[in-house]
């Protein structure tokens, strides 16, 4: 589903919302429509903030794993707005998590870790993200990007073997092993994830 103005669009892909209609309809299980939501809220902090800096975005793409706000040039602010707008998602979920710690401890969990796990050291996120900002004010793009693969394989290698660990020792549990083949794939995959 597409909706459009003459300047943003928002970009719905059907089976993200057909999942998230069964969840509510069904009321399977309410941790995914709880990250759903924390998700949303990190997403509109990087909005937020680029509202802020002046920064217009393209639009919104929401698909079943993946929220991505498609930005005109990544990096095209100066520095300062560059490392607001990607600090500004994880700020959004801690704050979220502030909040409402007292009367909704399991959206409160979910956003912590939602905003932790994007604090992570790894390219595709925002970590990864700020930390290339970072390097990039001193280092070539090109070696900054370098950098930050190296610290990326740094934390998704240990993260895949404790995940094969805590499968071997809990059934099922995959989450950890996914996570870190995500990570190591991301250096692969993405190619425009410092653009």
């Amino acid at each position: 589903m597409l909706i459009r103005n003459k300047h943003f669009f928002i970009e719905l892909s059907y089976p993200s919302l057909a999942l998230v209609s069964l969840i509510v309809i069904l009321n399977i299980n309410t941790g995914y429509l709880l990250c759903f939501f924390a998700v949303l809220i990190h997403e509109s902090g990087h909005l937020l903030a680029m509202k802020l800096c002046g920064i217009l975005p393209k639009g919104i793409k929401i698909s079943l794993f993946n929220i991505e706000i498609v930005e005109k040039d990544r990096y095209c602010a100066g520095h300062l707005s560059d490392i607001a707008v990607t600090s500004a998602g994880p700020i959004a979920n801690i704050i979220t998590y502030l909040i409402t710690s007292q009367f909704s401890p399991a959206f409160a969990s979910v956003n912590l870790f939602i905003g932790l796990f994007n604090l992570l050291p790894a390219a595709s996120l925002d970590g990864g993200q700020l930390i290339y900002l970072f390097l990039s004010k001193k280092l070539s793009y090109e070696n900054s990007a370098k950098i930050v693969d190296a610290i990326t394989l740094l934390t998704a290698v240990p993260l895949f073997f404790i995940g094969i660990l805590l499968l071997l020792n809990s059934p099922y549990n995959f989450s950890l092993l996914f996570l870190s083949m995500y990570l190591i794939l991301s250096i692969f995959i993405r190619k425009d994830k410092y653009l």
